[in-house]
């Protein structure tokens, strides 16, 4: 009996004590750094979504060219008479798309007369309303959703016509921008934007540039002496494009894949 009475007190305390503490408390719990890896998983897995959802809408606005596109002058004294208004305008449009977007705006003003006149006569058959790009300007991006964002502002704010999308279909190259034509509201002028990925414009400027003057440089010589490039100037040119391509595919890299990944 005594044996008895001892158990039934001694089962009568376990109850107690755990029916106080909840059988969760005494499970372990999981460590802070198991709890900063989890996090740190759901916030990459969030970035990916959205990075892949940004270069898919990206890649998905298309090129396409409205019919005949040309200025309201047939007259290159008349066209940059207008042009000097109409680059003010442009100006605004893309400063305010520069804070709209959290770009850079880049204006570098119009054609000079000079260039217009040998565009006009070597690449546009003597048509002076042909000549789109007398007015123009580009914004620089930090990333793919600010340049979506400029692309949407400026498409809002003229009537777009002409879009040649080369995040699609890079030139051969390998780099990658967005062209528009673009007819402005108030002068009625068309005029030529671009929108450019900051590291891959770096490029274009700089290391790219020395490389095409260095192919420029073996073709002119080819041409100089009135002969077909040989063996080895080719095999040079070649190396210089893979190097050219090579430069903007890590660009592009950079812009395509999480810090987090990276890292």
């Amino acid at each position: 009996m005594v044996v008895h009475s001892v158990a039934r007190a001694t089962c009568c305390l376990l109850l107690l004590t755990f029916g106080r503490n909840p059988i969760a408390q005494t499970l372990p719990q999981p460590s802070a750094h198991k709890q900063v890896n989890e996090l740190t998983a759901i916030h990459t897995e969030s970035t990916l979504h959205n990075l892949t959802h940004s270069i898919n809408e990206l890649q998905q606005i298309p090129s396409w060219r409205a019919h005949n596109i040309t200025q309201p002058y047939n007259q290159l004294s008349v066209l940059y008479t207008n042009a000097f208004p109409a680059q003010q305008e442009l100006n605004m449009l893309l400063e305010t798309s520069a804070l709209y977007s959290q770009s850079k705006a880049l204006l570098p003003g119009i054609k000079s007369q000079q260039r217009a006149k040998t565009k006009i006569a070597t690449e546009l058959n003597g048509h002076t309303n042909k000549l789109t790009d007398i007015v123009r300007g580009s914004l620089v991006c930090d990333n793919i959703s600010d340049l979506i964002k400029t692309y949407d502002f400026i498409a809002q704010h003229a009537s777009v016509l002409e879009v040649k999308n080369r995040f699609s279909a890079p030139a051969a190259s390998g780099y990658r921008d967005i062209k528009m034509l673009v007819r402005l509201n108030n002068s009625g002028l068309v005029a030529e934007v671009q929108l450019h990925l900051e590291a891959i414009a770096e490029i274009k400027n700089g290391e790219e540039h020395d490389i095409y003057e260095m192919i420029q440089s073996i073709e002119r010589l080819a041409i100089a002496q009135d002969r077909e490039l040989n063996d080895i100037e080719k095999m040079k040119i070649k190396r210089l494009q893979q190097q050219s391509k090579a430069l903007y595919a890590q660009a592009w890299k950079s812009y395509t894949t999480p810090l987090s990944l990276v890292s």
